[in-house]
C-alpha cells in the first residue's frame, strides 16, 4: 500500500509540476499601452536569446509562490491570434494540445471543464477535473485580454488563473503574453519536492545559470525548470493553433496535434517525453473518452 501511494503521489506531482506556476494576474493590467511598454523593455532579450525567435520566459520565486510568464512576437495577424483565444471552444482546442491535458469541454458561454493529469494516465485517481470560468477583460482592435479562473485544484491548490493577452504589431504580426498561476498548499509543495527528487530530477529548463569547465551552458533545474518547460508547452500550443487553420475541424485538430509535437521537438532536450505515435495514440484515447461522455 505504501508503495502504491508513493507511486500515485509521484504521478500526481508529475502533472502538477506541469501546471504549477503562480504570479499576480491583475485584472487592471494597464491595457494595450502597458503591454507595448513591456515589449519595449524586453527588446534586448527578444532579439538575443537561445530560442532563435523573439521569445522571453520569466520566472519569479517566493517561499509559497512561483511565477512564470511568456512574452513573444508571433508571425500571425491579431485577428488570427484572437480567434484562438476568444471563445471557450477555441481555448479548449488550444489547451488540449498540452500532453497533460486529457480533456477539455466548453460548457455554456463562459465555462470550460478541463481534465488534467500525467501523461499516459487515465486511471482512477490519476486525473483531476477542473472548471474554469472564461472572462474577456478586453476585446478591442488594439488589445485582447482573456482570463481563465478556477477556484480549486488537486493537492490543496487554489485560485487557478490563466491569462492570454495580445496586441497587434502590424498587419502580419502580434505581441502576446501568456501566464498561468495558482496558490500552493503544504501537500502540493511536498508533492513537488517528491517529484523533483524522483521522476523530475534529471530534467531542466531553458534559463542558463552558468557554464561548465568546457564552456557548455548549464540550465536551471528544479521547480523553476519545471515551470519554464510547461509555460513553453502552452505557448507552443498557441503557435500550433494559429498555424493550422485549413480543412475540416477534424483535419485542423490532427494538424495542430502534429504541429505542436514538432514544435516541442525543436526543444527536445527540455520538452521531449515520448514519440509522436505515443502522443497521438494518447490523444486518440482522450478524444474517444470525451466523445463517449457527451
Amino acid at each position: 500500500m505504501r508503495r502504491y501511494l508513493a507511486a500515485l503521489l509521484i504521478a500526481a506531482l508529475a502533472w502538477l509540476a506541469a501546471a504549477s506556476s503562480a504570479f499576480a494576474l491583475d485584472a487592471s493590467a494597464g491595457g494595450a499601452a502597458a503591454l507595448r511598454a513591456r515589449r519595449s523593455e524586453l527588446q534586448a532579450a527578444l532579439r538575443d536569446n537561445a530560442f532563435g525567435e523573439p521569445l522571453v520566459i520569466e520566472v519569479k520565486e517566493s517561499p509559497d509562490r512561483i511565477a512564470g510568464e511568456v512574452y513573444a512576437e508571433l508571425p500571425f495577424a491579431f485577428g488570427v491570434v484572437g480567434a484562438a483565444l476568444r471563445t471557450p471552444a477555441a481555448l479548449c482546442e488550444l489547451l488540449f494540445l498540452h500532453l497533460n491535458v486529457h480533456g477539455c469541454v466548453p460548457r455554456e458561454a463562459n465555462l470550460l471543464e478541463v481534465l488534467a493529469g500525467p501523461k499516459k494516465s487515465g486511471g482512477a485517481g490519476m486525473t483531476a477535473q477542473m472548471r474554469y470560468s472564461v472572462r474577456i477583460e478586453a476585446d478591442a482592435p488594439e488589445q485582447l485580454r482573456v482570463v481563465l479562473a478556477a477556484p480549486t485544484g488537486p493537492l490543496s491548490t487554489t485560485d487557478y488563473r490563466m491569462v492570454f493577452e495580445a496586441v497587434p504589431l502590424d498587419e502580419a504580426r502580434s505581441f502576446v503574453h501568456f501566464g498561468y498561476a495558482h496558490n500552493t498548499g503544504m501537500l502540493a509543495r511536498m508533492a513537488m519536492q517528491t517529484y523533483l527528487a524522483t521522476a523530475g530530477r534529471d530534467k531542466f529548463g531553458f534559463s542558463v545559470t552558468g557554464r561548465d569547465a568546457e564552456g557548455r551552458p548549464q540550465y536551471v533545474r528544479g521547480e523553476r525548470g519545471s515551470l519554464e518547460r510547461n509555460v513553453m508547452r502552452y505557448y507552443l500550443a498557441l503557435q500550433a493553433h494559429c498555424r493550422e487553420r485549413a480543412g475540416t475541424p477534424e483535419e485542423r485538430q490532427q494538424a495542430r496535434l502534429r504541429t505542436w509535437f514538432a514544435l516541442t521537438e525543436r526543444h527536445a532536450a527540455q520538452l521531449h517525453e515520448y514519440s509522436l505515435e505515443e502522443y497521438l495514440s494518447e490523444k486518440r484515447r482522450d478524444l474517444a473518452r470525451m466523445a463517449a461522455q457527451k
